[in-house]
């Protein structure tokens, strides 16, 4: 075969063979060393040497040979426990011969006994972490005593001042349309009347601006004040402020169970916060139902105010073994057969004044003129209401009353003056 004819057929061999063809080939390379690699090196350990806060709001409370200390954990996620250190003075706290180690590993509160009635006593609490990191410790002082409990004044260590007090849509107004200086005033003049009179529970009505009433705890009452507040209500929502030294949160619930689960609380219809506290200087527990019921004197608003207090009087009856107090905007007077809905003859509160479980503290204009807590309409429209055994815990703020009205008489703040009662805390 020629080379041409020879070549082709090679080719078409090549051209043909597309589908289960075999090659064998060799490729010589020379090899080329890889560069040698970085060792790694595990970062260094992170040590933790940061101490967690002090403890806060710390109060003692003294007893017949005995103090009880109780206080506010610091808020770090590590944090651990606080020590409790006993001396004779301030000085000899930082002396550890002269100091006594009271509890290694405290739970709020303790009860340091077996003391001598009169003498002051100093006590270091320091809080640690899970590194052993301790905080440089929060002093506190004081003297055991066999006194009587007294509770006879605002300032008296032994008595709960709480209120209720409805702010007008805090802060920027009904409409949205308070002007910035006026939403300041509010701020300040609210702050001033809460401070200013010594009261440590405060039931809110009508928080309009979550944000600005949140930061404003801090701000203008102060950091041992704590806060809650509904989900219910849009833009005149029930809260609660309280001083974290005095008392202790145990739960809270919005109320909407039955006979709460009705239209009469829906929508924008406000619903009852619920809170039980726990006085510090005790092991006394207490609940409080915050309410604002349906405004207006229409014949509807007054139907739906009228069913709500049924509930309300429903459930108070129900639950009348816990020591509760209601309190808040109720929207009319109180007095059984008197009423603002004077056009349909309805007495929307009817149900409650005449509830023989519950007591209502405070006491219509037709009772007394010169107290008011809705200010422009000259009505008390915002009551206290408790049961028996909640009632056996009240001292009288006044001869004649169980409920005070503290007047501010400034529209700045409110259309509304706070309601107040006081508590015995042991």
């Amino acid at each position: 075969m020629g080379a041409g004819r020879k070549f082709a057929a090679l080719f078409a061999l090549a051209i043909a063979c597309t589908v289960n063809c075999s090659y064998n080939n060799r490729v010589n390379a020379q090899d080329t060393p890889d560069a040698a690699s970085t060792p790694y090196t595990p970062p260094a350990p992170v040590v933790d040497t940061t101490p967690p806060s002090n403890v806060s709001s710390v109060l003692i409370t003294p007893g017949n040979q005995n103090l009880r200390i109780s206080w506010e954990a610091p808020p770090q996620g590590d944090y651990k426990a606080t020590r409790m250190y006993r001396a004779a003075s301030l000085a000899d706290l930082d002396n550890t011969l002269a100091r006594t180690l009271v509890c290694e590993s405290c739970s709020d509160p303790v009860t340091d006994a077996t003391l001598t009635n009169g003498q002051t006593y100093w006590y270091r609490l320091i809080s640690y972490d899970q590194k052993g990191n301790a905080a440089s410790g929060t002093n506190v002082s004081g003297s055991p005593s066999n006194g009587a409990i007294s509770c006879d004044n605002a300032a008296d260590a032994d008595c709960l001042q709480i209120a209720t007090f409805n702010l007008e849509y805090f802060t920027s107004g009904f409409d949205g349309n308070n002007s910035a200086s006026r939403q300041t005033a509010k701020q300040t003049g609210v702050a001033n009347v809460i401070l200013n009179n010594g009261l440590d529970i405060v039931a809110l009505q009508e928080v309009k601006d979550e944000s600005v009433f949140t930061s404003w705890i801090t701000s203008h009452l102060g950091s041992d004040w704590a806060y809650l507040i509904a989900s219910s209500g849009c833009s005149a929502r029930v809260a609660y402020v309280y001083k974290r030294s005095l008392v202790k949160l145990v739960s809270q619930e919005e109320l909407s169970a039955s006979p709460f689960n009705n239209g009469d609380w829906d929508g924008c219809l406000r619903r009852p916060l619920q809170a039980v506290f726990q006085a510090k200087h005790s092991d006394r527990q207490f609940r409080m139902i915050n309410v604002h019921l349906k405004a207006l004197t229409d014949s509807a608003a007054c139907a739906t105010r009228q069913s709500q207090a049924d509930d309300l009087s429903a459930y108070l009856s129900s639950t009348n073994t816990t020591p509760t107090l209601l309190l808040g905007d109720l929207n009319d007077e109180v007095k059984a057969g008197v009423g603002i809905c004077t056009a349909s003859a309805v007495d929307t509160l009817n149900a409650l004044e005449t509830n023989a479980n519950v007591k209502i503290l405070t006491q219509s204009p037709t009772l007394d003129t010169t107290r008011f807590t809705n200010i422009p309409y000259s009505s008390t429209i915002d009551h206290l209401v408790v049961n028996s055994t909640f009632e056996a815990w009240l001292h009288t703020a006044r001869d004649s009353w169980l409920a005070d009205i503290i007047k501010h008489d400034d529209l700045n703040i409110s259309d509304h003056q706070p309601a107040l009662l006081w508590l015995k805390l042991r």
